[in-house]
């Protein structure tokens, strides 16, 4: 979106959708991993947590960079001061996060599919 319109209003709706996309990857890869489900009150944090301690550094970098999706999307929903910067931020995490993502799901020696 970021690429589209130069309005803020735009721009900070990506930053929440760049979050939900990767938030909602996660969750299905926390499933297919644990063959359990999110709970319904603080799944965010439960996954981020869950993530971050993680044994395996590749699925603990992925906690650290969905926390900090997770804050840019916080900024933009309710601060006020919110710049460009941001969203590219954002874009770059999630491309990370789902690139990341993808190989653990496609690594044979953790194959969860």
């Amino acid at each position: 979106m970021k690429d589209y319109s130069e309005e803020e209003e735009y721009q900070r709706s990506a930053s929440g959708r760049y979050y939900y996309s990767c938030f909602g990857l996660l969750r299905y890869y926390y499933r297919k991993t644990t063959h359990r489900h999110l709970p319904f009150s603080n799944a965010h944090s439960v996954l981020i947590e869950h993530l971050e301690n993680s044994n395996f550094v590749e699925e603990q970098k992925l906690g650290f960079k969905l926390n900090a999706l997770r804050l840019n999307r916080i900024h933009a929903d309710y601060k006020g001061n919110f710049d460009k910067k941001t969203v590219v931020e954002s874009k770059d995490l999630a491309t990370e996060i789902i690139d990341s993502t993808n190989k653990l799901i496609k690594n044979p020696l953790y194959s969860i599919f």
